[in-house]
C-alpha cells in the first residue's frame, strides 16, 4: 500500500512539473553552411612565392610570407537583423600558400536570404587581452599562431607580409616586412590597427538546396599602390608607428568581392 501511494505521489508529481514546465521547444529553424574563400592575387596574377612581381613603382618584389587573421564574422539579413557567428567559432588564420586555411567553412547559418557579409581583419581587443591559456585554435601562439604574436608589444599581429626586392643592376636582394597589429584600448594615443569590412552581398541565399561560396578577392598589389603608396626602398621593415596605421589602411582596401558559387 506504501509503495502504491508513494507512485501515486511521484506521478502525480510528474504530471504537475510537465504542466508548469514544458519540455525545451526544438529549433526548427533550417540551418545550413557558408563558405568564405580568400583568393590571394597580384593585380591579374595569382600570387605565388618566389615568383616575381612589379609594382605601379617599378620595383621588382618576391614574396616569402603572407598572413592575415580574420576574424568576427557575421551576415546581415534582407530584413536588417543579423546572425552573428559565435565568437569562438570566429577566429581564422590564413596563411599562404596554405589552401586549407584559406577557405573557412561556417556551419549552422540560418536559412535565409542575406545582403551584407562582416568581417574583421584583425584581432579584437578583448581576446588580445585574454590569458593565454584562452586563446586555442588558429589565436593558440604557441601553434597556430606562432610568429603572429608579439611578447614585446603583447599582441596579435593582424597582417603580415615580407620578401625580398630584386636589383637588376647588381642583382642583389634585399628583405622587406611588414608585421601590422596594435588593438588600442589603453587610451586615445594607443594604435588601433583593427579593421572592420563589409562587402556587398546584393542577395545571397543559404538553404541546404544552395550553399553559397563568397570568394574574396585579396589583391596584394593594391597593398603597396593605395590610400597611401608604399615604396619599399624607403620602407623596408614597419611593424610600429604612424605608418603602420596608413598601411592598415591600404590593406583594408584590398579585401574585395570576387563572386558567389553555389554548392
Amino acid at each position: 500500500m506504501k509503495s502504491i501511494l508513494l507512485s501515486t505521489v511521484f506521478l502525480l508529481t510528474a504530471c504537475y512539473l510537465f504542466a508548469v514546465i514544458p519540455p525545451a521547444k526544438k529549433d526548427k529553424q533550417k540551418k545550413s553552411t557558408v563558405t568564405l574563400k580568400f583568393n590571394n592575387v597580384f593585380g591579374n596574377e595569382n600570387f605565388e612565392f618566389k615568383k616575381e612581381y612589379t609594382t605601379a613603382f617599378g620595383e621588382k618584389l618576391t614574396f616569402i610570407t603572407l598572413n592575415y587573421f580574420i576574424s568576427n564574422i557575421k551576415f546581415t539579413k534582407k530584413d536588417g537583423s543579423e546572425y552573428i557567428v559565435p565568437q569562438d567559432s570566429s577566429y581564422f588564420l590564413v596563411k599562404h600558400p596554405d589552401s586549407l586555411s584559406n577557405i573557412i567553412h561556417l556551419e549552422n547559418i540560418p536559412e535565409g536570404k542575406y545582403t551584407a557579409v562582416t568581417f574583421t581583419i584583425g584581432v579584437d581587443s578583448v581576446r588580445n587581452t585574454l590569458p593565454i591559456a584562452q586563446r586555442s585554435g588558429a589565436l593558440d601562439v604557441g601553434a597556430a599562431a606562432r610568429g603572429m604574436y608579439w611578447v614585446w608589444n603583447s599582441g596579435y599581429i593582424f597582417f603580415k607580409l615580407e620578401g625580398k626586392t630584386v636589383n637588376e643592376i647588381d642583382s642583389l636582394q634585399k628583405r622587406f616586412q611588414y608585421h601590422i597589429g596594435g588593438y588600442g584600448g589603453y587610451d586615445s594615443k594607443t594604435i588601433n590597427n583593427i579593421k572592420v569590412k563589409t562587402l556587398d552581398l546584393k542577395e545571397l541565399t543559404v538553404s541546404n538546396k544552395k550553399q553559397p561560396v563568397i570568394n574574396v578577392q585579396v589583391n596584394i598589389a593594391k597593398f603597396f599602390d593605395n590610400t597611401t603608396p608604399i615604396k619599399v626602398a624607403e620602407h623596408r621593415s614597419v611593424m610600429w608607428g604612424d605608418l603602420s596605421v596608413k598601411i592598415a589602411d591600404n590593406y583594408f582596401s584590398i579585401f574585395n568581392l570576387g563572386d558567389v558559387t553555389y554548392q
